[in-house]
């Protein structure tokens, strides 16, 4: 006597922990940006404020908000990386080899990127 007919419900998705923990490491890193950037672009309104060069709080603001940019990309990011979205891998994926490539000078700080990236590429399949 239902009134509606019983559907199988959709399945979930499960996101593995290593996939939690990345996305909201990288929700944080990209507040901590947010606050520094907010903090650089004060900052440097202020110095210039007390006498220093415009050209110095010009620098600095624009730095700020560039700053402020990559936070939100990275809030942005994380959150996509708890709901299991497809940019987002891709995002991420692109960022860790930039980061690699960056570090050329310095094998040594391509090691936590690398390991992410293998890592991001091992858990693919859950971001189709």
């Amino acid at each position: 006597m239902a009134a509606y007919p019983a559907y199988p419900a959709a399945p979930t998705r499960s996101r593995p922990i290593g996939v939690t923990i990345l996305a909201v490491l990288t929700i944080l890193g990209g507040v901590l940006l947010l606050l520094l950037g907010i903090v650089v672009v004060a900052f440097s309104s202020l110095l210039v404020g007390v006498g220093l060069p415009l050209g110095f709080g010009l620098t600095g603001s624009v730095l700020g908000a560039i700053i402020l940019i990559f936070g939100i990309i990275w809030i942005a990011v994380g959150s996509g990386l708890l709901n299991l979205r497809p940019w987002a891998w891709w995002l991420a994926i692109i960022v860790m080899v930039l980061s690699i490539v960056g570090s050329i000078g310095s094998p040594i700080t391509a090691i936590l990127p690398g390991l992410i990236l293998l890592y991001l590429i091992l858990v693919r399949r859950h971001f189709r």
